[in-house]
Order: structure tokens, then C-alpha cells, then sequence
């Protein structure tokens, strides 16, 4: 007889067969898993849980954070009263504190949102403020930012009334996206699956460690034995358990042959995972911009290491410039209310900066005495501003190296470069007062009369 199947319907699921329709999800575990979520929120909410879970990721995103901004800024102007104001003001609204912690949400979040608040006078800026970038809802029409609103939720977990966000008072940066993205990528997102393995590797790990310590013990009490059977009863089994309870660990307990105990559980070899976790715990660090020859202390070659190290300094350089930006747009706003738009202000990071090393210095210094850069070249490369070591230098009293000898200075005097007076300062001698002035100024008009009157002596003889 032909039998014909009934046709499922189309949303109805393909069934189970075998040991899989005992437990519909014993292979849910050895599935491929979606470790990188689609929405932007949702990555920036898995990151900043990894930053704040492992502590790999936390301290790899501190040292891109450290070793780009240092411990300080500074800020400079070519004049000195601005300089000294400016810098009163940084102190003022906490922009050390309120810079890394833009930096960080930058580089964890992918995105970086500042906001300030003028001062009822309109003519200083009083306050600034780090939002975090989950909270805030952007609104674009022709890929035009027009509206931006906060979202904000209070420590118990209620959101309250949105904030409307005033854009001349707002700035947005994004990490490592291209124009048309409307929010940037976290530093963390390549490091997303090495993670995900490296907990579960840790998850084995537990596991293991829970079987080893609590084994799954069995005791058989009566059986088969020489053709015999022993049925244990009620008072036998209470007995042997007792026994057993009341036995020390570390001695043996003698028992009826109908008694068998068999443990399970610390059988078979265990899981290598210390080396798995190292090799995962490297991909991390690479993942996260690290160079491997860094992590590893090993490479190909040096050629291969100098180009990782190069490309760390690049993105250092790329963490200083987001940090510049942030720092133009508060003191942009600031010496705009207080009319010094005319002077241009710089920052100087207390960074560790792979590039200063002393045959760098070096080259750069030959590269200026042979003529093939500039001085302005020179400073910039230094991590100096032009404009301001200029105006330094014309203020700046011109003085001669006290290291001359005395053949130098009395050259000098006779050219005329330098006084008597001066030169017995730069050697250290004490000036003479009026009286010895005067009388080794007699002396010379005593000794000019005397050649003179020898002179004529010689021509009337």
C-alpha cells in the first residue's frame, strides 16, 4: 500500500530526530552564535560590558588611553597673561579628568559626546559635561544632524523626561568610521569572538574544577557473589551508610564484600586550557590594536616589528588628535565669549611618545645643521609650537657662555662687543668701586705723561 506524507505547513519546524527529540536543545551549545550584535546600542552595550568584566580589556584600553594623553595638559599661548588664564581655566573646569573620560568613551562606545554650559553672562564657559553617547538619540535629515535628544535614566533604572541637546553647545565624535556612519566603532568589536572563547574556556575550566572537587560517588550494597544473591534490606543500607559517614577521610574503613563504592567524575585526562587561554588572550591584545611583536616578544623579523611599532604610533597620534579636537572646541567657545580669538592656543601631552627616542632627536638635529628642514620643521617634530618658542625667544635675554676663556672676552673688548665692566662679569670678577676707577684712571694719565715727555726727551737729544 502507498503511503504519501502529509506536507507541513510552511511556518510548521522540521522535527527532531533521534537523541535530539529527547532534548530539543542539546545542541544548542555547538551552534554557531551571533557574537557581534547588528545594532549599534547593543555593541556599545557588550563593550563597555567587556571593559568593565576582563580586566585584558580594560587595561589594553587604559594604555592606548595613558600612553596618548599622559597624566597632564598643558596648555600654550604666545602670550604669557592668556597662557596663565587659560590654563586657570582648564584647571577650573576639569578638562584633564573631562578629557579622558571622553577618550574613553570614544574608544570603548565608538562614540564621544560633549556638551557645555555658559555662564549666565553669557561670557565664559562654566561647566562641561561627558554624556554618555548610549543615551542620546540623533535625529539627521540629508545626512544633517538637525535634532539631538538625551535620553537619561537615573540610578534606580526609571528613565525620566528626554533632554533636548542644543547643537552649538554639542560635539560628536566617532571612532573609526567613515563619514557616511552615523555612529563610529568601538575598539573593542574585533576582539568580540576571541572573548567569547576565552569564556569559554574559563566556563570548561569551572566545569572541570567542579567535577574534580565534587565526584559523583556510588555504593552498591549486596548483589551477585559466588552464585549467591544478597538482597540488602532497609537496616543494612542505613548501616553501611552510617559507617560511612562516620569514617575518616584519611584512614580506610573495612566492609562487608557486598559493599562496592565506585566514584565518577575524576576519571580521564583534563582539558589543556592554559595554553588555549594564552593564545586567546594574545588575539585580544592584537585585536585591540597591540602590536603581536609587543604582546609576544617575539617576530618574523625587525623589519616586521618596526612596521607594528609605526603603526602604534599612528594610532596614538590618531587618539592625540581626537583629544586636540575636544580641547579646540571648549577653548574656541571660550575665547570667543572672553574676544581672544586673535591668539592661537596649543596643548602639550605629558604622553609617551614612541617616536622620542634619542636617535630620532638625533637625526632630525643633523637633518637641520645640514639646511634640509626647517627650525619650525625641527620644533614641530619635537612636539614644540613654532609660534610660541618664537615669541619665547624675542623675549628672552641674549647671554653669552660663561665658559669663554679669558682670551675670548678680552677679544671681545677690543672689538667692542663688550665693556670692561662686562667682561670682568662674565669672568666672574668683582667691579671696581669709584675710587679704584679713579685712581687707575690717574694712573693711566700718569703713565700717557710720562711716554710722552720721554718722547720729547729723545727727539731734543
Amino acid at each position: 500500500m502507498k503511503t504519501t506524507a502529509r506536507p507541513r505547513k510552511k511556518n510548521e519546524e522540521t522535527p527532531l530526530a533521534g537523541v535530539a527529540a529527547l532534548h530539543g536543545n542539546i545542541f544548542g551549545d555547538t551552534l554557531p552564535r551571533h557574537t557581534i550584535p547588528t545594532s549599534w546600542e547593543d555593541r556599545a552595550i557588550k563593550a563597555w560590558e567587556y571593559y568593565q568584566e576582563e580586566p585584558l580589556v580594560a587595561n589594553a584600553i587604559n594604555a592606548w588611553r595613558t600612553f596618548a594623553l599622559g597624566d597632564e595638559i598643558t596648555v600654550l599661548c604666545d602670550d604669557p597673561e592668556i597662557q596663565a588664564e587659560a590654563q586657570a581655566t582648564a584647571w577650573r573646569l576639569g578638562l584633564n579628568d573631562w578629557l579622558k573620560d571622553m577618550i574613553l568613551q570614544l574608544l570603548v562606545k565608538g562614540d564621544a559626546v560633549g556638551y557645555f554650559i555658559r555662564s549666565r553672562e553669557g561670557d565664559d564657559v562654566s561647566e562641561v559635561i561627558c554624556v554618555n553617547p548610549l543615551s542620546v538619540k540623533f535625529h539627521h535629515e540629508n545626512d544633517q544632524m538637525v535634532e539631538a535628544t538625551q535620553h537619561p535614566i537615573s540610578p534606580e533604572g526609571a528613565t525620566l523626561e528626554p533632554v533636548p541637546l542644543a547643537l552649538d553647545q554639542m560635539i560628536h565624535l566617532r571612532w573609526n568610521a567613515p563619514p557616511f556612519e552615523r555612529r563610529g566603532n568601538s575598539m573593542v568589536l574585533p576582539a568580540f569572538e576571541a572573548i567569547e572563547l576565552l569564556r569559554d574556556y574559563r566556563r570548561a575550566e569551572r566545569a572541570i574544577a567542579r567535577r574534580w572537587a565534587t565526584p559523583l560517588r556510588f555504593i552498591q550494597v549486596g548483589g551477585s557473589f559466588g552464585g549467591r544473591l544478597i538482597a540488602p534490606t532497609d537496616q543494612l543500607i542505613q548501616r553501611v551508610r552510617e559507617e560511612l559517614s562516620r569514617m575518616d577521610a584519611e584512614s580506610g574503613l573495612v566492609v562487608p564484600f557486598y559493599v562496592k563504592a565506585e566514584t565518577y567524575g575524576t576519571e580521564g585526562e583534563t582539558l589543556d586550557t592554559d595554553r588555549k587561554e594564552k593564545q586567546v588572550r594574545e588575539d585580544i591584545l592584537v585585536a585591540l590594536g597591540m602590536a603581536r611583536s609587543v604582546v609576544t616578544g617575539d617576530g618574523p623579523n625587525f623589519a616586521t616589528a618596526s612596521v607594528s611599532m609605526q603603526r602604534m604610533v599612528v594610532m596614538l597620534k590618531d587618539i592625540k588628535q581626537a583629544a586636540r579636537d575636544l580641547l579646540d572646541w571648549v577653548f574656541d567657545e571660550w575665547a570667543e565669549r572672553k574676544g581672544y580669538t586673535e591668539y592661537a592656543l596649543h596643548y602639550q601631552f605629558s604622553d609617551l611618545d614612541l617616536n622620542a627616542e634619542v636617535d630620532q632627536k638625533r637625526v632630525l638635529i643633523e637633518l637641520y645643521d645640514r639646511g634640509l628642514i626647517s627650525k619650525a620643521t625641527l620644533q614641530q617634530k619635537m612636539g614644540l609650537s613654532p609660534q610660541v618658542e618664537e615669541k619665547r625667544r624675542k623675549s628672552e635675554e641674549i647671554v653669552v657662555d660663561r665658559n669663554w676663556s679669558v682670551q675670548e672676552i678680552s677679544q671681545l673688548v677690543a672689538l667692542e662687543v663688550l665693556t670692561v665692566d662686562e667682561a670682568r662679569e662674565r669672568l666672574g670678577l668683582k667691579k671696581p668701586g669709584k675710587k679704584a676707577r679713579e685712581e687707575a684712571a690717574l694712573t693711566d694719565v700718569t703713565n700717557i705723561y710720562a711716554r710722552v715727555n720721554s718722547r720729547l726727551t729723545n727727539r731734543d737729544d
